[in-house]
């Protein structure tokens, strides 16, 4: 199989992932729970995995990592536990679900206002309000790959005294991420896609002390007498017991893309324009979003065909995985006027071959033209 669905979940996973989480089956146990080796082990993992990612995404000195099972949950958290009744937000047509969900709970029961706009200093500006409370932008489009100035907003919320929180689970592991030049109060992220770790890990960095009412709420081996969640963070936001293989082939991801960011980074960027350069030369295909600066996504439409259609040849024909449909992002569909249609969106990573591109561009002529075998 030719597997170009990295933006969906990373894949095959390397050596030294698979190695991490067969160690940590071996050696870990609960975390915070016992004086035991194994449990020890576990702690200290989590330790060591909170201190890796607090270096790569330069965490400030006073903010904190929060580990979970994943971006989704990371969201709800951050959206749901920090904003109160009367607050105003500002989001983007470029957002995933994941944030747009959670926010229109929140408008349906009143608790807050909502103002959608385009992912541009311009377009956020012209919604600020006095009781914006927070700015919530994605980094990276999952559809197009597109990549946000998430900094410059950044900026003109820190100017207006409002919380500036992103999504990057498309960007992280394949752009460098700088907490503090982004100027982000809370990036949420996913372990399992440019990260390289498994499904059901992930998390939040908060910048600076920042009050969220937990989420979920149950044992964190710690002030056990207390009626509710430790006022200590991360754990008043970490209920329950940890993912430590998650948590392990995340640390195993992360070290290794600090070690080879550079390298792996140069030949995926290869990859991609070998990609949009193939594609832009057949006739039949219509690519969607701008080429100057992306994550290793592009999305695109055969005429005449919609991307199911497509997306079953691939797979049917080819033995090519890649993904169909509306990505989980309504909005971004209806500005691209996709929803009918879909898109067919490739993402690549360093674990694709060139000749595995170029494969995917001959069936893709084939496809248009055609010429595939019935």
């Amino acid at each position: 199989m030719v597997y170009l669905d990295q933006a969906a979940t990373s894949f095959p996973k390397i050596k030294e992932v698979q190695d991490a989480v067969i160690d940590c089956m071996n050696h870990c146990t609960n975390a915070n729970r016992s004086t035991s080796t194994t449990s020890l082990n576990a702690s200290r993992l989590i330790y060591q995995t909170r201190k890796l990612i607090k270096e790569y995404f330069h965490v400030p000195q006073d903010g904190c990592v929060v580990l979970n099972s994943g971006n989704t949950e990371s969201l709800n958290t951050c959206i749901k536990g920090i904003l109160k009744k009367g607050d105003h937000v500002i989001t983007t047509y470029a957002e995933h679900n994941s944030v747009l969900r959670p926010l229109y709970q929140l408008e349906k029961a009143n608790i807050i206002t909502l103002s959608i706009t385009s992912p541009t200093v311009e377009g956020i500006k012209k919604h600020l309000q006095k009781k914006t409370k927070m700015i919530i932008v994605t980094h990276s489009s999952n559809v197009t790959g597109e990549i946000y100035p998430i900094a410059e907003i950044g900026k003109l919320a820190h100017e207006n005294g409002i919380l500036m929180m992103s999504d990057i689970a498309q960007s992280a592991g394949h752009l460098l991420i700088d907490m503090e030049k982004m100027n982000l109060d809370i990036l949420c992220f996913s372990g399992h896609k440019g990260l390289l770790g498994n499904s059901g890990v992930g998390g939040f960095c908060l910048a600076q002390s920042i009050e969220i009412e937990p989420l979920i709420s149950g044992g964190t081996g710690m002030d056990s007498f207390n009626h509710f969640q430790s006022d200590y963070y991360p754990e008043h936001v970490e209920a329950g017991t940890r993912n430590m293989t998650g948590i392990a082939s995340l640390k195993a991801g992360i070290f290794y893309l600090m070690k080879y960011h550079d390298e792996k980074s140069k030949y995926t960027n290869e990859l991609v324009e070998l990609l949009y350069d193939g594609l832009k030369n057949i006739p039949q295909v219509v690519l969607y979003g701008d080429f100057k600066e992306r994550t290793p996504i592009l999305a695109f439409n055969i005429q005449g065909m919609d991307s199911f259609q497509a997306a079953d040849l691939l797979n049917n024909k080819y033995d090519i995985a890649i993904r169909c449909g509306t990505h989980c992002a309504p909005l971004m569909h209806q500005h691209l006027n996709t929803v009918e249609s879909g898109l067919v969106r490739v993402s690549l990573s360093f674990m694709n071959t060139k000749e595995e591109i170029q494969f995917f561009i001959k069936a893709i002529k084939e496809i248009s033209e055609g010429n595939y075998d019935n």
